[in-house]
């Protein structure tokens, strides 16, 4: 196999494993969602997993039980790597296969493992052939060609993407970062509320003991005594309530506004990559910003309303 061959199956089948992520997609959840990491109809750890499988299996091709066991094991070492390489650099995780029995970090599972053996079997067996034919069909010249322009589109749609993907980041620890700002300040006003409510009752119940002791008039006076104080401490009680919810009302303000600053922030072809990655990747999970990544999920799909 050819550094021109190894490029040309790179690129086709990246397609056509997009091709047949759309279609299990589809048919799972009835929507069409563009799958896949980069923007383009194109999965590039299928052409990987295809390149490393021709490599190591295209000259077994005859050989079923080691086409299957070998593609099994060669496509799950790819996801795995994959998975972990996209958590480790990106912080998120892109699938999770915690569900599925017999998983391994939730990056692969015994069913999709032996599903990537059975297409490997196919793909080698029988797709292959197609493939092969095409690429030796199309001119060398003609081919060269063509492949510079795929290669210029797959490293431009993967800077674009990675950008995208890093500025999700940077607006998630933002998120965070207010929000656990605005948890703090509605603890601490609510903490002085409740404090305030308490000191007032031990008050009055100290007022009352007080009184009793000391009370020379009659029971009317006490009592006049007793509602003057428990007036003035509902007075104090109704300010500070009043105080909470002007802050909780600036906190709301400050929220809206950080809002408004990020989608500001983010011009419309960001804001469409980032909302095309949440939907190919619904199980995307933030490790450290996984709240923040629900509210902007929740923004962008406002703002496509």
């Amino acid at each position: 196999m050819t550094f021109y061959e190894l490029l040309w199956y790179f690129s086709i089948y990246s397609f056509l494993g997009w091709c047949m992520e759309v279609v299990f997609c589809t048919v799972r959840t009835g929507k069409l969602v563009n799958r896949g990491f980069l923007n383009g109809p194109v999965c590039p750890i299928y052409g990987f997993g295809m390149v490393i499988v021709l490599a190591v299996l295209g000259r077994f091709s005859d050989n079923i039980a080691l086409l299957f066991f070998g593609g099994m094991v060669l496509t799950s070492a790819l996801e795995l790597v994959g998975g972990w390489a996209l958590k480790k650099f990106f912080h998120t995780t892109w699938w999770d296969y915690s569900e599925k029995p017999l998983n391994i970090g939730g990056y692969i599972c015994l069913q999709f493992s032996l599903a990537w053996g059975v297409c490997v079997v196919l793909a080698v067996r029988f797709l292959h052939r197609a493939v092969e034919a095409f690429v030796h069909w199309i001119p060398f010249p003609l081919g060269v060609v063509l492949l510079c322009i795929l290669m210029a589109y797959f490293l431009a749609d993967t800077v674009v993407t990675v950008l995208a993907v890093c500025r999700i980041n940077r607006n998630l620890t933002l998120l965070s970062a207010t929000a656990a700002q605005l948890r703090r300040n509605s603890d601490a006003l609510s903490g002085g509320l409740g404090r305030l409510a308490l000191r007032a009752d031990e008050r009055l119940a100290e007022q009352r003991e007080e009184l009793l002791e000391r009370a020379e008039g009659t029971r009317a006076e006490l009592e006049d005594k007793m509602q003057a104080q428990r007036e003035r401490m509902q007075e104090k009680q109704a300010a500070h309530r009043a105080a909470l919810e002007e802050k909780r009302a600036q906190m709301q303000q400050t929220a809206e506004q950080l809002r408004a600053e990020w989608i500001a922030r983010s011009s419309k072809l960001q804001r469409r990559i980032q909302r095309r990655l949440l939907r190919a990747f619904p199980r995307m999970r933030n490790e450290r910003d996984g709240e923040a990544l629900r509210r902007v999920r929740a923004w962008l799909e406002e703002k496509r309303k």
